[in-house]
């Protein structure tokens, strides 16, 4: 194989859940297609990397300062969703049953992985909470961390660092079964584990 096809395998194996086999693949594929795909394709790679945010709020995606959703009158801000990822808030979009709105981490607390609290947007979070705090009191966190053990984890110690916050505090119900990624659980168990939340 030309050093060409093995550098652009190498790359695209770097991909999460994308193995060599599946890279050699999506590299033949794209010797396929035509220079003006191709040039597509790098232009929207370039843009993602130069244009593309992360909301000063909640961390999610945007274009601006605020993402489509915290900029959203009809999302009641009194509501938080905390997700690990940015692939489980859109899980939780898909569903259409949640009004409120989101608070990115940015992962999940896992120590052998060297990811410790002071790595997630943790602090972020209790300054929201304690900024919103001061113009109501009626307010929930809803911890919807993946059924991992560092979601566990990650959604226990927060338990606990929102304790003296005074803000009530829910988890997502046991709908989703033990392990299961929230971006790739169906609809309908997100519904039922939304409705169920304790």
């Amino acid at each position: 194989m030309s050093q060409k096809f093995q550098n652009l395998v190498k790359i695209i194996s770097k991909f999460p859940g994308i193995g060599p086999r599946q890279a050699i693949r999506i590299v033949l594929a794209l010797f396929n297609w035509s220079g003006q795909q191709i040039e597509e394709l790098a232009k929207g790679i370039l843009d993602l990397k130069q244009g593309l945010n992360l909301c000063r709020r909640c961390f999610n995606f945007s274009d601006d300062g605020l993402c489509e959703i915290c900029q959203s009158q009809k999302r009641d801000q009194t509501r938080i969703t905390v997700v690990e990822k940015i692939t489980d808030l859109e899980s939780m979009e898909k569903t259409g049953v949640f009004s409120g709105v989101y608070h990115v981490l940015g992962g999940a607390i896992d120590p052998p992985e060297g990811i410790l609290p002071e790595n997630l947007k943790i602090k972020e979070l209790k300054t929201r909470l304690t900024d919103l705090k001061k113009l109501t009191s009626d307010l929930e966190v809803i911890l919807a961390t993946n059924q991992s053990a560092s979601g566990e984890t990650t959604a226990l110690f927060l338990e606990e660092e929102l304790k003296p916050l005074g803000v009530k505090v829910s988890r997502l119900a046991r709908g989703l079964s033990a392990g299961t990624l929230l971006e790739y659980a169906d609809e309908t168990t997100l519904l039922h584990a939304f409705k169920n939340r304790r």
